[in-house]
C-alpha cells in the first residue's frame, strides 16, 4: 500500500495542470475560491484549537476497526486518543477546502461517512451555520465506534455545533439506507471510511439517485490502495458523472450537465 500511494503521489505531482493554464472556467473558479490558499487569519482557530488538544489527549478509548483491513474477527482494542487524533484527522489543509467548498455553493444537505473525531465535520457545519439558519439545514454524519463518537460530540459541544450536526452512531452498512431515505436529494457527500473498492462502490451507488446537477461528491484517500484507485477511475467514467478533481488526498465528483466532461488533477501542497 505504501509503495503504491508513493507512486501515485509523485505521478500525480508530475501530471497535475498548472492553474495558469488551466481552460475550464468552472474549475478555474472552484480552484480560486475554495482549493488555493488562503489567508484564514482567526476564523479557524477554535477548531483548531480543538485538534491540537486531541493531538494531546491520552484519554482510552474503546476501538475496533470497522473500516479497510477488518473482518468478522476484529476485536475490540484500546487506542489513546491523541494517537487517533494523529492517525486519521484531516490535515487542515483539506479540512479548510471542504469548508469552502460547503461555503462557497452553499450547500446545506449534507451526509458525511466517518465523523472520526469530529473535526472535519465541525468544519463543515462551521460553513452551513455560516449560510443558514438551523431549521434550514440537514447534515448527518455517521460514526460507527461509540467511543470515538463520543469525542467527537465533545468537539461539537465546545465549538457551539451540536444543534447543526445530526450524528447517528452506527455501520454505514447498517445506517446509510435511512439516512438516505431524509433526503430528498443531497448537496454534498462525503465518504470517509471503510477504504475499500467494494464499499466505496456501494456507497456512490447508494447515494447517486440523491445527486442533482449542482451536488458535489467528494471521496477520502482515493490514492491510499489499489482497491480505492480502482473505485476513484470507475466511479470517474460513471455516465452520470460530468467533472471530477483530485486532489490527490480527496477527490471531487461533479453532476454538471453544463459543462464539458472533463477530469483535472490539480496540486494542493
Amino acid at each position: 500500500m505504501k509503495f503504491h500511494y508513493l507512486k501515485k503521489f509523485i505521478q500525480h505531482y508530475l501530471t497535475a495542470t498548472l492553474i495558469d493554464v488551466l481552460h475550464s472556467p468552472f474549475v478555474f473558479d472552484l480552484y480560486q475560491n475554495t482549493i488555493e490558499k488562503q489567508k484564514y487569519h482567526s476564523k479557524f482557530k477554535a477548531i483548531e484549537n480543538c485538534r491540537t488538544n486531541l493531538l494531546k489527549n491520552v484519554e482510552i478509548v474503546s476501538y475496533y476497526d470497522l473500516g479497510a483491513g477488518s473482518n468478522l474477527l476484529s476485536t475490540e482494542t484500546e487506542k489513546v486518543v491523541k494517537d487517533l487524533a494523529k492517525a486519521h484527522l484531516k490535515p487542515a489543509r483539506i479540512a479548510q477546502i471542504i469548508h469552502q467548498i460547503v461555503l462557497k455553493y452553499k450547500y446545506k444537505n449534507i451526509i458525511e461517512l466517518g465523523t472520526s473525531l469530529g473535526i472535519t465535520a465541525s468544519y463543515i457545519a462551521t460553513a452551513i451555520k455560516e449560510n443558514y439558519p438551523l431549521e434550514e439545514t440537514n447534515f448527518t454524519t455517521i460514526e460507527g465506534i461509540h467511543d470515538v463518537r463520543k469525542v467527537a460530540l465533545k468537539q461539537f459541544e465546545t465549538l457551539e455545533l451540536s444543534k447543526h450536526v445530526n450524528s447517528i452512531e452506527g455501520s454505514f452498512n447498517e445506517k446509510l439506507d435511512d439516512v438516505l431515505n431524509n433526503y430528498q436529494s443531497i448537496d454534498v457527500f462525503f465518504v470517509d471510511g471503510n477504504h475499500t473498492y467494494e464499499a466505496t462502490m456501494d456507497y456512490f451507488n447508494k447515494a447517486l439517485p440523491k445527486a442533482h446537477n449542482d451536488s458535489v461528491f467528494i471521496f477520502d484517500d482515493i490514492y491510499w490502495s489499489p482497491g480505492m484507485t480502482k473505485a476513484w477511475e470507475e466511479i470517474k467514467q460513471n455516465n452520470n458523472v460530468y467533472q471530477t478533481v483530485d486532489l490527490f488526498f480527496i477527490g471531487l465528483v461533479f453532476f454538471r450537465t453544463e459543462q464539458n466532461r472533463q477530469h483535472f488533477k490539480l496540486r494542493v501542497f
